[in-house]
């Protein structure tokens, strides 16, 4: 009996000896970091980004006087004009009695104006004979100058009045169709109130975000591919016209591009894609400033991923900036993997994972 006692003694120590060991097992996390590949290792890839078109010129086109609309030919949607066609009139009525007012003023003030150009020169010859005085010739003289500065005020209300009543009609600024309507017939709108969107057509632009990592090698100018979902097999050259020089609320910086629409097959609001040559680098080594660390004694360095997650401290020379990065003189050998995020928190043969970028 007491023999039994010791074996399961013994039998339950193992057991529990193993349970310790299992418990001891820590699995090692991997620190996240972005990273890219340099030199000749990095080129011949494609880079595709997503964005959506719309008019590259396209205004919100509103009266420059209020009233109501009684004409409104431009209350369709996809409508096209030509430069100088009508989109909509106000009700002239209040703006052609101001015109009248400011005619009938006018010619009120232009006979005084006369009168008193006539007595400056009747009061003159008086005053050379020395029937009249010399205040009442400075009177006359006082009189035409307050009436001739009356009738160029005069003048200016009326020309202001006619524009006025040119401003109740509102016209195509050129060529195109109408996009969208804010406002309907009969109703009653105020001067700068948007009345239509009104849009061209003929050239069309595409708002990306391209990664820190990438912007660099990126100029104006430069040539893309432009493909749309709905326009299946149709591939079109874009132009990029515009290159951020900060970042925007993703941390990425905003490129335009813009497209030749003239068969007007791309249409506002489509969905499709903007294709970027493989980025090529030459024979030199570059990387992006963020992959840099600098140290305290004036040299600088940068992680390198070898084995595929572990990290290496390694001493570089760095150059000139380009807009393809940073030039490493020293260090670095073409398609070697550097960490570009993260790189404060590592240590010397640390693990890591990557989580995206040039890589």
């Amino acid at each position: 009996m007491k023999r039994i006692i010791v074996i399961s003694i013994l039998v339950l120590g193992f057991a529990l000896s193993g349970c310790k060991e299992k418990t001891a097992e820590v699995h090692e996390e991997l620190r996240p970091v972005k990273t890219m590949q340099v030199g000749s290792g990095a080129t011949g890839r494609n880079w595709v980004f997503s964005g959506t078109a719309e008019d590259a010129l396209q205004s919100d086109l509103s009266f420059r006087v209020g009233g109501k609309i009684v004409s409104f030919p431009g209350d369709q949607i996809g409508r096209k004009f030509r430069s100088g066609e009508v989109l909509a009139r106000l009700d002239p009525a209040d703006y052609e009695l101001e015109v009248r007012q400011a005619e009938s003023k006018l010619e009120q003030i232009r006979a005084n104006y006369v009168r008193a150009k006539a007595d400056v020169k009747r009061i003159s010859e008086l005053f050379k004979r020395k029937v009249v005085s010399k205040s009442e010739l400075d009177q006359s003289e006082a009189d035409f100058k307050s009436f001739q500065a009356q009738l160029n005020a005069s003048d200016k209300m009326l020309d202001i009045a006619r524009k006025h009543l040119r401003y109740t009609v509102l016209k195509a600024p050129f060529d195109g169709w109408v996009g969208s309507v804010a406002v309907n017939i009969h109703q009653n709108v105020q001067s700068g109130q948007k009345v239509v969107g009104f849009n061209a057509g003929k050239q069309m632009k595409m708002s990306i975000s391209l990664p820190d990592t990438l912007i660099a090698t990126v100029n104006e100018g430069e040539k893309v591919q432009v493909s749309f979902d709905a326009l299946p097999g149709k591939t079109m050259q874009g132009v990029i016209m515009e290159v951020g020089i900060g970042t925007n609320k993703g941390a990425s910086f905003p490129v335009k591009v813009y497209l030749d629409n003239t068969d007007q097959k791309v249409r506002s609001g489509m969905s499709g894609n903007v294709r970027f040559a493989g980025r090529s680098v030459g024979s030199s080594v570059y990387v992006v400033p963020s992959a840099i660390v600098g140290n305290p004694d004036g040299t600088k360095h940068v992680w390198v991923v070898e084995d595929g997650s572990v990290v290496k401290r390694r001493e570089v020379e760095v150059g000139k900036i380009s807009s393809r990065g940073v030039l490493i003189k020293n260090g670095l050998k073409s398609g070697e993997i550097v960490v570009t995020r993260g790189v404060h928190s590592l240590k010397d043969g640390l693990k890591v994972r990557n989580v995206g970028g040039l890589s």
